[in-house]
């Protein structure tokens, strides 16, 4: 019997620490009502199909954040860390993430047309769908990316690492 109370309070201390290094929920309400929050720690927040038009999230930690479907049109997320983060279907149109880490993410179905990708990291993440059109890619890591299906008329590819990647016409980039 003392060995299953000392399991649950050893789980629940284990949470509370898996707890701390996630989400600061103050730094998210400020986000949700101010649309401000540059260098918040927002990792691993679930904010699906929010509007947030215009945030400044500038060096933000979004690493593992859920965004799907949210609107972030025009948003400053340069030197951001979205490493493995959901965004699928989000609004990224002439959004800036200059030098953005976006490591293994999922951009799935993204409408990034116009947006500012100049040296941001790429590699490993799945921008299948996604629309890129007249998009600033120049150079960033792609190595490894998904590109299937993507629309990429008129993006600025110059300086990009491409090797590994799949195009949008489903060969790989040597």
């Amino acid at each position: 019997m003392q060995g299953s109370s000392w399991m649950i309070s050893g789980a629940i201390v284990v949470t509370l620490a898996t707890a701390s290094i996630a989400a600061n929920p103050e730094q998210v309400k400020r986000l949700v009502e101010n649309l401000d929050c540059e260098a918040c720690n927002l990792s691993e927040v679930t904010l699906y199909s929010y509007n947030l038009e215009g945030a400044n999230l500038q060096g933000a930690n979004l690493t593992a954040a859920a965004l799907q479907g949210s609107n972030l049109n025009y948003a400053k997320l340069s030197n951001s860390m979205l490493q493995k983060a959901n965004l699928g279907l989000v609004k990224l149109r002439q959004a800036d993430l200059q030098g953005a880490n976006l490591q293994e993410a999922s951009l799935y179905g993204a409408d990034l047309a116009g947006a500012n990708l100049q040296r941001a990291n790429l590699q490993g993440a799945n921008l299948q769908g996604a629309n890129l059109q007249g998009a600033d890619l120049s150079n960033t890591n792609l190595q490894q990316a998904n590109l299937r299906n993507a629309k990429m008329a008129g993006a600025n590819l110059e300086g990009a690492i491409l090797k590994g990647a799949k195009m949008p016409d489903g060969r790989e980039a040597r």
